[in-house]
């Protein structure tokens, strides 16, 4: 059409006449397996071992032949979409309450995510790996430490928590926490944190609360019981809890007030005098600042990890106050990382108002933010035990808005607990650090030495790729066919159904366990497999081989035995890459398979006959050259061009190459010249293919002919497309002919 000119002139316009298609495939697997690691019943890319191991965890005794089918076609090239498959048993480890199944993101999102969950925090993956994790949280907490001096006369300090304080300075805020330090000797046992203990109080024996026993460095932290003791606390006096018996050392007292203060206030000072709860005034001798000395491992400072959670910008610019967290996630035992006490991950100045903004504009509420980047924990619930910072308790709750709010602070009930050995870090009980440990992630059930998985569940998760608009896939791999043959045939059967839906892709099946590894007779195993393989459904977009491959396990120091599916895949997917798709993956040119040191089952001329016949293709090992994929047969049953796997996958190129093309006419006139546009297309296309060896001839037919009037008017367009498959050589015979002196050679080659 032309442009508008309202006046003379000239107007250069193009159109695009020369569209290509792509030759390539997508080389894409997948795999469902019951991971140790990782979402459930979530399709995740993995392009390496490392990815696998990073996303999904090691191998273990109970899954290794799924891994390494995974690891072994990743080995040839491929990228491999793995799902972790489902079971009932599967359970999320939380710090508390009863431990759910959260399958991934979406799962969360639905059904824990704004639930009245009685957990704080679970592990991300479900399952025991889970329960490595320990998760350290802090906020403001207290803002000052001030030193107090010992009474002149009369009975100990007696400070309340929440109760007011204020100083001539105009400093003012809350009782935060008050204890008592001592430095002791001549120790005799130990203390437990949280009991109660006994101290000789100038000959009265008087009951404190052990807060924190730090045995190396012969620290005790006490806290006072409410209406105080009698008598005041002096070096030389004796700790007795039990048998267990502690001498306070000389100058081995510290009186130590935690201080929040109010919104506005100045600091406070030394020299600056408060009154206990009996209106008892105390000059404070010195002040420091708590959060320098706050830890959440024993002599591991939150100072290091980040600067003082305080008040975000996003809220203060609302007249908010004391809004910031910072979240640090630990592997406790090792089991995630190998390394006990490793950080997994930091989250730094979060905020607790479910309106706050980053800088950028991102949302920083902790909740979501913890959902939206941590690989290791969901969030689950609110902290409850918080220092009320207003009057009303409910009116500085997380999970409200910033906008004029003063937000509630942590203190701990319990402190934070030295890993493995169970000591309280001295002066996190009743502070601003928590600790919350994960606990009862249930892992997949074990039978037979290999985790449980119904045919139900791994069906359920292949399910997840059966849409080809959705999931683009070249290749499924089975892993290990099953338990029994009824799993195995369930399996199998399925699998077949979604490629037969699907029509795009090839699903690699090898024989059960049992048929080969562990039978001594080649004759039986042949039988067995036969036998087996005789079970499943016949397709041509399916592949059976009848290879166990011993592999070496490094993970775990092992040499096993392992299915060769995601070998099969690989030659596929590496016959794609170095030749063409239509080219056969057997061989000694392309079907060498990769790390085997030996195979299970070997079978010999006349056995490999009888798997050929039916249906299943050999896995041969060749003395010097190597172990070979010796057959490159579909599963279908009966005699056809497409029961081979280069015919097989040379219409599943053309066809996702051309479909692709038709796709692209799709609401385009209907008529001779969108036809011709379309010829221009694939015609080229198969000329390069015939050119690359794929096709010997082929014609493309859309024309009058086929689109006729009245299919025009229905909005129909037909093209037929002919192809002549390129055959592959299955069978040489080599005649070799003696013939007599002066015998012509003409006469004889006939």
């Amino acid at each position: 059409m032309a442009a508008n000119q309202l006046s003379p002139g000239v107007v250069v316009q193009e159109r695009d006449l020369t569209t290509i298609t792509s030759l390539s495939t997508a080389n894409l697997g997948v795999i469902a397996a019951p991971f140790e690691l990782g979402p459930v019943e979530e399709v995740v890319t993995v392009t390496s071992e490392r990815d696998l191991v990073e996303k999904f965890g090691k191998p273990n005794d109970a899954n290794y032949e799924y891994w390494y089918t995974a690891s072994q076609f990743l080995s040839y090239g491929g990228i491999l979409k793995a799902i972790r498959v489902g079971s009932t048993a599967l359970k999320n480890g939380v710090n508390g309450g009863t431990a759910p199944l959260i399958k991934n993101l979406d799962g969360y999102e639905a059904s824990y995510e704004d639930s009245n969950n009685n957990w704080n925090w679970s592990a991300r993956t479900p399952g025991h790996k889970g329960n490595s994790i320990g998760i350290f949280v802090t906020d403001s907490g207290a803002d000052q430490i001030a030193v107090l001096p010992a009474p002149g006369s009369g009975n100990e300090h007696e400070f309340v928590a929440d109760a007011a304080l204020s100083a001539t300075s105009g400093a003012s805020g809350k009782v935060f926490k008050y204890s008592i330090l001592l430095t002791v000797g001549s120790v005799v046992g130990s203390f437990t944190p949280g009991a109660t203990t006994t101290i000789n109080i100038g000959g009265s024996q008087e009951t404190v609360t052990v807060l924190a026993w730090d045995s190396n460095n012969k620290k005790l932290e006490i806290g006072l019981p409410g209406g105080g003791v009698t008598g005041i606390i002096a070096d030389g006096q004796t700790v007795t809890a039990g048998t267990n018996t502690a001498v306070i050392g000389t100058g081995g007292i510290e009186r130590q007030l935690y201080i929040a203060l109010n919104k506005d206030s100045v600091d406070f000072a030394a020299s600056d005098v408060v009154a206990d709860t009996n209106s008892t005034n105390v000059t404070v001798t010195s002040v420091r600042v708590e959060y320098n000395e706050r830890e959440y491992l024993p002599g591991v400072k939150w100072i290091n990890v980040a600067a003082r959670p305080g008040t975000s910008q996003s809220v203060a610019g609302q007249g908010g106050f004391r809004d910031e967290l910072h979240v640090v996630v630990v592997d406790v035992d090792g089991g995630l990382t190998g390394t006990a006490g490793a950080v997994l991950e930091r989250f730094v100045g979060m905020s607790k108002a479910s309106d706050a903004k980053t800088s950028v504009g991102e949302t920083n509420y902790y909740k979501t933010v913890i959902k939206q980047r941590s690989e290791f924990v969901y969030w689950g619930n609110h902290e409850t035990g918080l220092f009320s910072a207003t009057g009303t308790a409910s009116d500085g709750n997380w999970g409200l808005s910033g906008a004029s709010r003063q937000f509630n602070l942590l203190r701990s009930s319990a402190g934070t607990t030295d890993f493995p050995g169970g000591a309280f870090t001295i002066g996190s009980k009743n502070n601003a650090t928590f600790y919350y440990r994960i606990a009862d992630g249930v892992n997949y059930t074990v039978a037979s030495g290999e985790y449980s998985v119904s045919s139900t569940d791994v069906e359920s998760a292949y399910q997840l790729i059966a849409d080809p608009e959705s999931q683009t896939i070249d290749y499924i791999l089975t892993g290990p066919s099953g338990v029994d043959d009824g799993t195995a045939k369930a399996k199998i059967t399925a699998l077949v159904s979604i490629v037969e839906e699907r029509r795009d892709c090839l699903v690699f099946v090898s024989p059960r366990r049992a048929n080969l590894v562990g039978v001594s007779s080649s004759s039986t195993q042949t039988e067995n497999v036969e036998a087996f393989f005789k079970l499943l459904p016949s397709s041509s977009y399916c592949v059976f081989d009848a290879g166990y491959k011993y592999i070496y396990d490094k993970y775990n120091d092992l040499y096993r035995y392992i299915p060769c599916n995601g070998d099969v895949a690989g030659l596929c997917l590496q016959t794609t890459e170095t030749s063409e798709p239509w080219f056969s993956p057997a061989g000694f040119q392309r079907g060498v398979l990769r790390n085997a040191i030996k195979l299970a089952y070997t079978p010999n001329k006349t056995q490999r006959d009888t798997l050929y016949a039916n249906r299943i293709n050999p896995i041969v090992a060749f003395p010097g050259q190597g172990v070979v994929l010796y057959g490159d047969k579909t599963a279908l049953s009966y005699a056809s061009a497409f029961d081979r796997i280069n015919v097989r996958r040379l219409f599943l190129t053309i066809e996702r190459v051309v479909s692709g093309a038709a796709k692209a006419q799709l609401f385009e006139q209907n008529d001779e010249s969108q036809r011709a546009l379309f010829l221009n297309i694939i015609e080229p296309y198969l000329r390069d293919v015939q050119g690359r060896r794929g096709v010997t001839d082929f014609l493309v037919k859309c024309d009058g002919d086929n689109n006729p009037p009245e299919a025009i008017d229905r909005g129909e367009f037909y093209a037929e497309v002919f192809v002549k498959p390129t055959r592959t050589i299955n069978y040489i015979t080599l005649t070799f002919v003696a013939t007599r002196t002066g015998v012509a050679f003409s006469e004889v080659a006939q």
